[in-house]
C-alpha cells in the first residue's frame, strides 16, 4: 500500500467503519457523516442530575452530547401538557440568562433560565416556567450538569440511559 493510500484510508480507519477487510469496506452516507462529525466535533458524556430542594439528587441520566446539544442545556424550549410553549415577547439570552414570555393551553407564562459554574465542565441550571394569570407560583427544576468525558463505544449523540454515578432518590 502506497503512503498516499495509508493516509486516504487513515479516516475510514480511525471511525472503525471497517474491519480487516479494507477492499469491501463501503460507508454509507450516514456513517460518513457521522465520522466527519465525530471529527470536527466529538461528542462528549455529561452527567445531568436533577437537584433537589434540598440539594439532593433526585435522579441522574448520563447523555451523550455534541456542541449544539451542550449549549442548549442553559436555555429551554419549554412545554406545557406536551404543548409546545411559543414565545410572545423578544427571547434574552445571554451568559447566565435565558428568559421569555410564552403561550401555551391558552396560558401565558415566564421563563427564566439561569446558570452558574463552568459551562464547559460542570455548572448548575436552574429552569422556572411562571403562569402569569392563575397566581401559582413557578414551576422549577435545578439540574447539575457534568463532563465525563467521551462517550462510550456506539453511542450517538441524543444517546442517554439512567447513570450509576449518582444515588437516586
Amino acid at each position: 500500500m502506497t503512503r498516499w493510500r495509508a493516509r486516504r484510508l487513515a479516516p475510514v480507519l480511525a471511525a472503525g467503519a471497517c474491519a480487516l477487510n479494507l477492499a469491501a469496506c463501503d460507508l454509507t452516507p450516514d456513517a460518513r457523516r457521522a465520522a466527519r462529525q465525530a471529527q470536527i466535533d466529538p461528542p462528549r458524556l455529561w452527567l445531568a442530575e436533577a437537584v433537589g430542594p434540598s440539594g439532593r439528587v433526585l435522579r441522574a441520566v448520563e447523555v451523550c452530547a455534541d456542541r449544539r446539544l451542550h449549549e442548549g442545556f442553559a436555555r429551554a424550549d419549554p412545554e406545557v401538557n406536551d404543548q409546545p410553549c411559543r414565545a410572545t415577547s423578544p427571547i434574552v439570552s445571554k451568559p447566565g440568562l435565558y428568559a421569555m414570555r410564552c403561550e401555551a393551553v391558552g396560558q401565558s407564562f415566564a421563563v427564566a433560565v439561569t446558570s452558574e459554574g463552568d459551562l464547559r465542565r460542570d455548572f448548575k441550571v436552574r429552569y422556572a416556567l411562571t403562569p402569569l394569570e392563575s397566581g401559582r407560583g413557578p414551576f422549577v427544576q435545578t439540574l447539575r450538569y457534568r463532563l465525563l468525558g467521551s462517550c462510550p463505544a456506539g453511542w450517538r449523540i441524543g444517546d442517554h440511559a439512567p447513570s450509576e454515578r449518582a444515588p437516586l432518590g
